[in-house]
């Protein structure tokens, strides 16, 4: 059975990848000042154009940003493309965390990371360099369903249960705390009542049943 520690500090160890950093950050406020056209170290305004058409609209994109000090940002912006035109592109900033909070609560206080929509133009001449964000590919591809499958078969009804799970609608990887309510269909699928996401309680319960055939479940432990 797994240690206790959250999923993304035991990551190295479960799954030798790296680790899970993107997926839970803060955005930088930026000082409105002025800026030469492009700061030290920024690619270009067409390969920033190459790089967004080759993700695509729909596509989800890691854009490294340069601070007005100069200094890289030390967490990417992770986006979800939502239009492209001659002079730019918007995308929706990536927080599972704050959307999940957010759907279970009637406030909107609780999300401790920033969301909404941005707009970048081309010619900002502050993005040191975009990647296309695979980790879905890559989580699917290294996880080990029978090592879930054995936990699950360790666990009782009414454990309070940690589940390392990636949200594909929402294209991020999430910490669900919770009571596990029922094992089903051979310990491949399972129900339960989350009460906390990433350590924030939520306002209202969320009952939930997770199928490890059909839904990105990375991990699940005993608290």
């Amino acid at each position: 059975m797994m240690t206790n520690l959250p999923f993304f500090e035991r990551k190295n160890a479960i799954m030798g990848i790296s680790p899970f950093r993107r997926y839970f950050f803060s955005i930088l406020r930026r000082k409105d000042v002025a800026l030469s056209p492009n700061r030290p170290g920024a690619i270009s305004k067409d390969k920033v154009k190459r790089k967004i058409d080759e993700i695509g609209v729909g596509g989800v994109a890691e854009i490294y940003r340069i601070g007005y000090d100069g200094q890289l940002d030390d967490f990417p912006i992770i986006i979800k493309i939502l239009s492209i035109s001659r002079s730019g592109f918007s995308g929706k900033v990536i927080n599972v965390e704050r959307e999940f909070i957010e759907e279970s609560s009637e406030k909107k206080i609780y999300a401790r990371r920033g969301g909404g929509t941005i707009e970048f133009n081309f010619d900002d001449g502050d993005i040191k360099d975009i990647k296309e964000n695979i980790d879905y590919q890559e989580l699917s591809a290294e996880r080990n369903i029978g090592h879930i499958v054995a936990a699950l078969n360790a666990l009782d009804a009414q454990d309070r249960i940690l589940v390392a799970y990636f949200d594909k609608k929402h294209q991020g990887t999430v910490n669900f705390e919770g009571i596990l309510q029922a094992k089903l269909s051979g310990n491949r699928s399972f129900l339960m009542t989350i009460d906390k996401i990433n350590g924030v309680e939520l306002e209202r319960k969320i009952n939930k049943q997770f199928d490890i055939r059909k839904e990105l479940v990375i991990d699940v432990s005993i608290t």
